[in-house]
């Protein structure tokens, strides 16, 4: 299995993948979302497209990470293609200095749930955004778009536990 960059050509591959994996409302944005990721990760198999991993990185000191959709064929689900794919996600935004990588999951969502808390991401209030990025993080929340059943999900590099977030939350908690 490769893990490359999309192209335009993995397109009809990534709607497949996204109306086998996600409801409607979810493949419509995974879907419209492909088109407008500034890091779309795909994984090959045999030489065809067996998942992708859509993502951006918010500019700024530091940049902060996130992965807002992931989705293997269903076919070949549970052979750690979805893990590879948030590795290599993981591994772009470290080398670009960001310190923390959010994901946003539906809480009922056992297989990712499991995923990201396997790749050390913990659930942690919506106000640590406020508290550790002030301003800057009402761009960030507008961009991310989570909605009210997803959990916040993040993982550190080099900065504290985010333990310290949970006893004092933002303003949008």
């Amino acid at each position: 299995m490769e893990i490359r960059n999309g192209r335009r050509e993995d397109r009809p591959a990534i709607e497949r993948i996204a109306r086998a994996s996600f409801d409607r409302v979810y493949a419509f944005f995974a879907i419209r979302g492909a088109h407008r990721a500034r890091l779309l990760l795909i994984a090959e198999d045999d030489g065809s497209v067996a998942g992708f991993l859509e993502g951006m990185l918010f500019d700024g000191d530091p940049p902060i990470g996130y992965v807002y959709f992931v989705a293997v064929d269903p076919s070949i689900r549970e052979r750690g293609i979805g893990r590879s794919l948030v590795g290599k996600a993981l591994e772009h935004f470290h080398e670009r200095r960001a310190t923390r990588v959010f994901a946003a999951v539906p809480r009922d969502n056992e297989s990712s749930m499991g995923l990201f808390g396997s790749l050390a991401f913990q659930e942690v209030p919506r106000g640590a955004l406020w508290r550790w990025y002030r301003g800057r993080s009402l761009g960030v929340w507008m961009r991310m778009m989570i909605a009210p059943h997803e959990a916040l999900l993040m993982r550190t590099f080099t900065d504290p536990s985010p333990a310290s977030a949970q006893a004092s939350p933002g303003p949008s908690s």
